[in-house]
């Protein structure tokens, strides 16, 4: 089968590979995202003859068109039961293998997609099952989204359909645009809340904070940041993070899918797979999905 694959210097390169072997259900790929975090392995970060993607819309052997589950936890250990699955040991293993920017793979755990949702939205479920599960350490109030990549529109998304007041930031206009059309404001005065799914983002989410406001971590941070420990102090800020979701936030997610406003999405063949990440990493596409 054909998959892209990283070579000894973590540069992407499609090619050849037996067809995967081993515990799960072999699936057949329809569509796969790029994520930033894919983004962020490349160039030796990753091991070669690694395959990256894990927002993957498949086809089962039943001929039903499913989502993945990226990760598993246990959910008997300590760490389960106190709601942080993502930090429980099993967490890390595999549960799409060898990834998602393949033709075929084996799958774990499934959730199935609705009729109604087209393959390119249907690799959404996995990045939304994240931001909702994010969600839920989010007080509800007047909250500001910093950075609206696809990651931050859609929380925008869904915090507006969760009620609450939302801001928007973003330096790229057409970015902010599209945040502003799915029902934000744009950034003004002190929030609640702020949502960091930027990297340069992080002083201004912190300033726009009232005394005992809450700053969630969301996006992957490439440097080790200079936090301001002294506003924290003096204002009595939270500082939270969320990272990747559990199968009961995919199955929400899944469920949410057809009720989200489209997000601009270019879609590829894996064969393209460079063109689209370089329409990624230059801003010019705000979600970039490959299809085998």
């Amino acid at each position: 089968m054909r998959a892209v694959v990283l070579d000894g210097a973590g540069q992407p390169a499609l090619a050849d590979l037996p067809e995967p072997e081993g515990e799960g259900e072999l699936v057949r790929v329809r569509a796969c995202g790029l994520c930033g975090t894919d983004v962020q392995k490349l160039g030796g970060r990753a091991a070669a003859g690694t395959v990256l993607g894990h927002e993957v819309a498949a086809e089962d052997p039943q001929g039903r068109r499913v989502a993945l589950v990226h990760h598993l936890p246990c959910g008997e250990c300590e760490r389960c039961r106190a709601g942080h699955e993502t930090t429980c040991e099993r967490f890390p293993a595999p549960t799409i293998v060898p990834g998602g920017f393949a033709e075929r793979a084996r799958a774990a755990a499934t959730v199935p997609l609705p009729d109604g949702v087209d393959d390119a939205t249907g690799t959404f479920a996995e990045p939304l099952a994240c931001v909702l599960r994010a969600l839920e350490r989010i007080p509800r109030g007047r909250v500001l989204v910093v950075g609206c990549g696809f990651a931050g529109l859609l929380f925008v998304q869904a915090l507006v359909r969760r009620g609450d007041e939302v801001l928007a930031a973003d330096p790229l206009p057409h970015r902010l645009d599209l945040a502003l059309g799915y029902g934000a404001g744009p950034a003004d005065g002190t929030v609640d809340s702020a949502v960091l799914c930027a990297h340069a983002g992080l002083d201004g989410a912190l300033a726009a904070l009232e005394p005992g406001g809450t700053l969630l971590v969301f996006s992957w941070l490439s440097d080790r940041p200079g936090l301001d420990f002294e506003a924290i102090l003096r204002r009595e800020l939270a500082v939270v993070g969320s990272c990747s979701a559990t199968p009961a936030a995919m199955r929400e997610a899944v469920a949410l899918l057809p009720e989200l406003d489209p997000v601009p999405t270019v879609t590829l063949p894996l064969d393209r797979f460079g063109e689209g990440l370089d329409l990624y990493r230059a801003h010019e596409a705000v979600k970039v999905v490959f299809t085998p």
